[in-house]
């Protein structure tokens, strides 16, 4: 065999992994996820003492932090763009303990039914072949194709609220629980990371921004925007082969 045989040979093994990495996207289109997370939320009972409260942060809770569950389904458009649906059952809940109003004394809880929908653009997508190196070449072609894929993600969607009212708040007549449905607007950032065949975790952060006040069941005449609350979401997401029943190629 010729030295030009030897390279044309070497360069077709080391181009057909990447030609077959470049497609799999296309096989693997569709993708369920499931998890649980953090729920926290900003509004008009609690916060910090603080006025200056970094933009937000101080305001976070540790105490009020609740759960939520979640399950979706992602569909990728191609490389770099997916579409996901997300159903979220989670709770709410926010204390006066601690905050700038703690003398008022008012708490609630709410339960939150939320779907969304989004549109996702991957800052860096999935599949991107690593550096193939002689030894993977020469034992059997592996890669390790186990890249960080980040993303960020924008929608829109609906939630479902209930809110009940605690301590000083549940006597009180400036509470308002006839409200109980508002549009959300999801936006947030995420990174996902293989951990087997077909198989990925998923770490996701995102604010939802509402269109009520009353998610609280109170709205005050200083409060200058309507609530906001935050998803941190840990999941696994399971790939599915849509072309594992059909032929090669078609």
């Amino acid at each position: 065999m010729t030295k030009q045989v030897k390279y044309i040979l070497w360069i077709f093994l080391l181009l057909l992994p990447l030609l077959s990495f470049s497609q799999r996207w296309k096989m693997e289109r569709l993708e369920i996820t499931a998890g649980f997370g953090a729920s926290n939320y900003f509004g008009d009972i609690g916060g910090t003492m603080d006025e200056n409260n970094w933009l937000g942060l101080k305001d976070i809770d540790l105490f009020s932090t609740r759960p939520n569950v979640n399950f979706g389904a992602r569909y990728r458009l191609n490389e770099e763009m997916n579409i996901r649906g997300n159903l979220v059952f989670a709770y709410l809940e926010g204390d006066d303990l601690k905050s700038r109003n703690e003398p008022r004394n008012y708490a609630f809880s709410s339960s939150v039914y939320e779907f969304t929908v989004v549109y996702e653009y991957s800052i860096i997508p999935e599949n991107n072949p690593v550096n193939y190196t002689l030894n993977s070449l020469m034992d059997g072609l592996r890669s390790n194709n186990a890249n960080l894929n980040t993303y960020v993600f924008g929608g829109l969607g609906l939630n479902f609220f209930d809110v009940q009212a605690m301590k000083e708040l549940a006597d009180s007549e400036r509470f308002d629980p006839s409200n109980s449905t508002s549009l959300v607007v999801p936006l947030g950032a995420g990174i996902k990371y293989p951990v087997a065949t077909g198989i990925h975790v998923s770490l996701e952060v995102g604010g939802r921004w509402t269109t009520t006040d009353y998610l609280d069941g109170l709205t005050t005449r200083y409060s200058t925007a309507n609530d906001v609350y935050y998803f941190s979401m840990l999941n696994v997401v399971i790939k599915i082969n849509t072309r594992q029943s059909r032929g090669f190629g078609r």
